[in-house]
């Protein structure tokens, strides 16, 4: 649940975050640290405080990244090889990290699992879906409208599925959604530079 309004947060790329105390003081220390909406954060005011210090953290942790600037939001592209993946992150408090294989011609698709069949989560995904059987697609806009978060997912595309996923060995019977991720020209020249650095 989100920490600011008490929705459900479904860990979209670009569209969610964890918060950690670190990330937002002293400017917005009254924002709770835990799972919350990006969009939360920024009708709280305290994106700006949040994104700096998450700049500041993956310009340390990852200090391979390409940077630049679209209608005046910044954004920076860290690379990590040996995760290969990116880790993209905007002033906005747009934040995202997707692998390296998601970098191909065509509109950029990332996967998230959301839930773990029997979980609480799942079930509140699934009576939204209106459907448990697997390998049905639901449109994450109509799973958005039934969980009343059509204001805090405003880029709702992509579709929600039940699928089995393999894990270590075991099958786990998962819900998760594959959606666009945005992104500018710009920054999908620094993705293939950096994914093809020597």
């Amino acid at each position: 649940m989100c920490t600011i309004c008490g929705r459900l947060v479904l860990g979209l790329a670009g569209q969610d975050w964890t918060v950690l105390p670190w990330m937002v003081e002293p400017a917005a220390a009254e924002v709770p640290a835990g799972p919350c909406h990006v969009r939360c954060l920024a009708d709280h005011g305290a994106a700006a405080a949040w994104a700096a210090a998450v700049e500041a953290y993956h310009c340390t942790r990852w200090p391979r990244w390409l940077a630049g600037t679209d209608a005046g939001v910044r954004w920076r592209l860290h690379s990590s090889r040996p995760a290969r993946r990116f880790h993209l992150w905007r002033s906005d408090g747009r934040l995202a990290s997707f692998p390296y294989a998601a970098i191909r011609p065509g509109p950029l698709q990332v996967a998230t699992d959301l839930a773990e069949l029997g979980s609480a989560h799942a079930a509140a995904l699934l009576a939204a879906m209106g459907t448990d059987e697997p390998g049905v697609e639901v449109p994450l806009d109509t799973v958005l409208a039934a969980l009343d978060l059509a204001d805090r997912y405003p880029h709702g595309m992509g579709a929600v599925t039940r699928r089995l996923r393999v894990v270590g060995g075991e099958t786990v019977d998962v819900l998760a959604v594959r959606h666009p991720l945005p992104l500018l020209p710009a920054c999908r020249r620094a993705a293939l530079e950096l994914r093809n650095e020597g």
